[in-house]
């Protein structure tokens, strides 16, 4: 929970806003033919601001105090910079576009995500295709023409077939999936994304595949006897040397048992996060190594007498590790491996350290590829997390704004 002008408000209720906020600055622009000149040129269009001091609104509370000028570092100059900057590229990228409709929830959304549930089996339609709002040009045109093109049978359709489709309409502007992501430079940056051949040609060649840079999985502990960190960082670097993304690997929740999320981050200016892999995929992945993607806390240790019985196990994966170059661990021993998790499944949170034999185990089963493979899977573990490509799985088209 946040509180924003003194009205506290969840996370997703505030990303809902932030969303909707988008999507009616950009129906402004494209729709009704408004261009702003300065993100207090929003403010200052009576229509837009009452349009956006509606969707700034949780249970009759103003999230939002939509005044000129706008309070430096406030959370409105933050968001209505961003609409302006946003609404400023998507103008220049889709000068000849005619769309007419702006879709955040209900509509097309909800028709899509029933369809790639019900037609394709996927329970979470960003694990397919992450963009948060739909701009189109005729939705009852656009509906038509994706169930005509998976008219076959129940069954024979693919998510490739679906795809085709949408790249089609992506290319003549009649449905445009946006991921929205932080604006924190100048300007709004956009990239398309699983639009044609030409871009997986790109991604796939060698001048883009990354190569594991170092490796932290910290195993030291604090005063209270808890690991310095819960986490495991695994750092990318590009073919001239330089860290550009790293993933954190660590329970998907800090108050219980748990499985592993893998979430990656860009390095750099921005900074942003670049999403989750789909775990179903990173097993695939694994599995095209003949390798096993274990992920299921059941599987591990939830006692210390549960580890004890398996101690051997983990302490020839900890001997693994240890010795690699890429990897800090911040202890030397086995004794002190042995010591630290006898102490952490001792303490009042041991599915800490339940989570940490996870961890290890991960990032031992990475280390038993050869290079080419560890730089392979790393890349194709990046490109599932930002639904890139093809060649795990192919994700739909849609362009980032960044």
């Amino acid at each position: 929970m946040a509180i924003v002008n003194g009205v506290t408000i969840s996370e997703a209720e505030f990303t809902a806003m932030q969303e909707k906020g988008t999507a009616y600055v950009l129906m402004r622009a494209f729709k009704d033919n408004k261009t702003f000149k300065s993100p207090e040129d929003i403010i200052l269009d009576n229509k837009t601001k009452k349009g956006l001091e509606d969707i700034f609104t949780l249970r009759s509370q103003k999230v939002f105090n939509l005044a000129v000028p706008l309070v430096k570092r406030s959370p409105e100059e933050r968001w209505i910079t961003t609409f302006y900057l946003q609404h400023k590229t998507l103008l220049s990228e889709f000068q000849s576009a005619s769309f007419t409709v702006f879709n955040r929830e209900g509509g097309f959304m909800k028709f899509i995500t029933d369809l790639v549930k019900n037609e394709f089996g996927i329970s979470k339609k960003d694990s397919w295709d992450p963009a948060d709002i739909w701009l189109i040009k005729n939705e009852d045109d656009v509906k038509r023409k994706i169930k005509q093109a998976l008219n076959g049978p129940s069954g024979t359709n693919t998510i490739a077939e679906l795809n085709q489709i949408m790249r089609i309409m992506y290319k003549n502007r009649s449905l445009v999936g946006i991921s929205l992501k932080l604006i924190s430079g100048n300007q709004a940056k956009y990239e398309e994304i699983n639009v044609d051949d030409k871009y997986f040609d790109k991604l796939f060649s060698n001048e883009s595949v990354l190569t594991i840079s170092k490796i932290r999985i910290p195993l030291s502990l604090k005063s209270d006897k808890t690991f310095t960190t819960q986490d495991t960082m695994l750092f990318l670097k590009n073919v001239k040397g330089s860290d550009v993304a790293k993933f954190q690997i660590k329970g998907n929740t800090t108050s219980g048992l748990s499985n592993l999320k893998i979430e990656g981050t860009e390095i750099g200016a921005t900074a942003a996060r670049l999403g989750k892999a789909p775990l179903p995929l990173v097993g695939k992945v694994l599995q095209t190594y003949g390798k096993k993607f274990e992920n299921t806390n059941a599987a591990f240790p939830k006692t210390l007498q549960e580890f004890n019985r398996n101690a051997n196990k983990y302490i020839q994966m900890f001997k693994n590790i240890n010795k690699n170059s890429l990897v800090s661990t911040d202890i030397s021993s086995e004794s002190q491996f042995i010591q630290n998790m006898t102490a952490a499944f001792s303490n009042k949170q041991p599915w800490i350290a339940n989570s940490k034999l996870m961890q290890l185990t991960f990032i031992n089963t990475i280390l038993q590829l050869s290079n080419i493979n560890q730089d392979k899977l790393v890349t194709d573990l990046l490109y599932l997390a930002q639904k890139k490509g093809n060649n795990v799985f192919d994700f739909g088209p849609f362009g980032k704004l960044y």
